[in-house]
């Protein structure tokens, strides 16, 4: 009887990671997706177009239209990538958030604006995005909310981190936590590019959303692997090396 049961929990166990394996979707080479709750999907895209996934964004669905978290690097990727998601969701994306003003969540923004998608993002990365020609259509200080059905999208500025304008994307129904490139995947072992860092506040700024978020099941960064909460201090241990 025991060898019967720990054979089906195996068997539900394996079922469950094949399950979660398949769910893996390729839109393109350099675009794929994966389901992480019933309206939220895990997108990654390839920073130079070669097929190597390393950029991670969010696709927020609702029954009407999709909000973007992050653009691909450039407008070239962002309007392929614009394509597959309209055709494998049949709805286009309405809205994109920008969590900061680095190409690897921006690079895009000409070409979501051409479509007539509207972008959010903080008043800093409005400004520091001047000399890129780029712009953002709705900016906020320090928070801002974006209501969809069952789910409000908090848009929180704890702090700089990478950037001084890096924010993150809570959604509290979900306890799903995009942190962007304030985070580093727990594969991570080195604090990446610090050229716009603001390495001072770096710590003290994800110890606050920690402090906010510490719920959150499931915490993507801004490349490589999702996490969990360990995730915080995991970035807090990198940047006090520095």
């Amino acid at each position: 009887m025991t060898l019967k049961l720990n054979l089906c929990i195996t068997c539900v166990l394996i079922s469950h990671q094949l399950s979660a394996d398949d769910s893996v979707q390729k839109l393109d080479k350099n675009f794929e997706i994966k389901q992480l709750s019933e309206n939220i999907y895990l997108m990654k895209s390839a920073f130079s177009g070669d097929g190597n996934l390393n950029c991670n964004h969010l696709l927020i669905l609702n029954s009407a239209e999709i909000i973007l978290v992050n653009t691909p690097v450039n407008d070239s990727l962002t309007a392929v990538m614009l394509k597959c998601v309209e055709k494998r969701f049949k709805k286009p994306v309405k809205k994109v958030i920008a969590t900061h003003f680095h190409e690897d969540s921006s690079g895009g923004l000409s070409e979501t604006a051409r479509h007539g998608i509207i972008s959010y993002g903080l008043d800093k990365t409005k400004e520091l995005l001047k000399p890129t020609g780029k712009t953002i259509d709705v900016v906020f200080p320090d928070s801002l909310s974006i209501p969809i059905q069952n789910e409000d999208i908090k848009l929180l500025y704890f702090g700089g981190g990478h950037s001084t304008d890096n924010i993150v994307v809570w959604l509290p129904n979900e306890k799903i936590l995009f942190g962007g490139c304030l985070l580093k995947s727990l594969s991570v072992n080195n604090i990446g590019n610090t050229k716009d860092a603001d390495i001072s506040s770096w710590a003290n700024t994800v110890s606050k959303l920690r402090n906010r978020c510490k719920d959150a099941k499931i915490v993507v960064p801004g490349h490589m692997e999702t996490g969990d909460t360990s995730i915080f201090d995991h970035t807090i241990e990198i940047v006090k090396k520095l």
